[in-house]
């Protein structure tokens, strides 16, 4: 299985889209790793992660080929996770050869959002299949099977993460929520899915939150709960991902203090194959 990064920042990206302040300044004067876009990943070349604003850049600078994807799974309806108004352009005459119908998986407010803010949804709709993903019901995706969780992040909306497995290889990604709900932790535990690679919340970087996003060692507490549990051993890869210019550090910064406790960081256009 493949992992690709393509966004890896919080909502208001890096540097914020508004921000001076000193790390946003920085971050525009030194560039490479510290240059972040609204959240998203692939899995493989086909099983896309969220749809944020960033989507298209994605295309023209990591080379994401959206033509090609046909499977989609929304996290949550924030606008930084999930940028409806595009999905108009699955339509003629702004996509031409595409025969394939855009399979989308997600939550209510997620599907009220494509009929709301789609401007010409009956021409589209017939391209779009949505499908409402039931927490801790699998899904079967082509050769994957995918078990929505649920997340601790906006309390308004059933927010998930997502674990799939293709295989005998399972990835945990799991943004944006705080410390994982009782019933995930509930449901990972009865199912005892070895986990090949975990990508942890990481918005508060060098803090601490718990309650609807993570920091670097509210990741360790969640990646201590998953080895008492027997789901991870020597061998699962732990990431942080999803970070802000709130949680205080740049790239080369959170990079030190992350080896610390054994985790790789994320960044733009980051492969991992497991």
């Amino acid at each position: 299985m493949k992992l690709t990064y393509y966004g890896t920042a919080a909502g208001e990206g890096w540097p914020g889209l508004f921000c001076n302040c000193e790390l946003c300044r920085a971050a525009r004067e030194l560039k490479g790793k510290n240059i972040r876009t609204r959240s998203q990943a692939l899995i493989n070349h086909d099983l896309l992660i969220d749809l944020p604003p960033d989507t298209n850049m994605h295309s023209l600078i990591y080379g994401l080929e959206l033509g090609k994807i046909d499977n989609l799974l929304v996290t949550h309806s924030h606008f930084d996770h999930f940028n409806p108004t595009d999905l108009e352009l699955l339509r003629e005459p702004f996509a031409h050869n595409r025969p394939n119908i855009f399979q989308i998986y997600g939550n209510s407010l997620v599907k009220d959002k494509i009929w709301s803010n789609v401007p010409n949804i009956s021409d589209v709709e017939s391209n779009i299949n949505f499908h409402y993903a039931v927490p801790f019901e699998p899904i079967r995706i082509k050769d994957y099977i995918v078990v929505p969780l649920l997340a601790l992040h906006d309390k308004k909306e059933e927010c998930l993460f997502y674990q799939i497995t293709q295989g005998n290889k399972t990835i945990l990604y799991a943004h944006d929520t705080g410390a994982f709900p009782e019933q995930t932790m509930d449901y990972l535990k009865d199912n005892k899915v070895h986990l090949d690679l975990v990508s942890f919340d990481c918005t508060m970087q060098s803090g601490e939150d718990g309650k609807n996003h993570m920091g670097l060692l509210d990741a360790v507490k969640e990646r201590r709960k998953l080895l008492n549990l027997g789901l991870g051993d020597d061998n699962t890869l732990w990431v942080v991902n999803h970070f802000s210019h709130n949680g205080l550090w740049l790239h080369d910064r959170m990079v030190e203090e992350a080896d610390k406790y054994g985790f790789l960081v994320s960044f733009d256009g980051m492969i991992i194959e497991i």
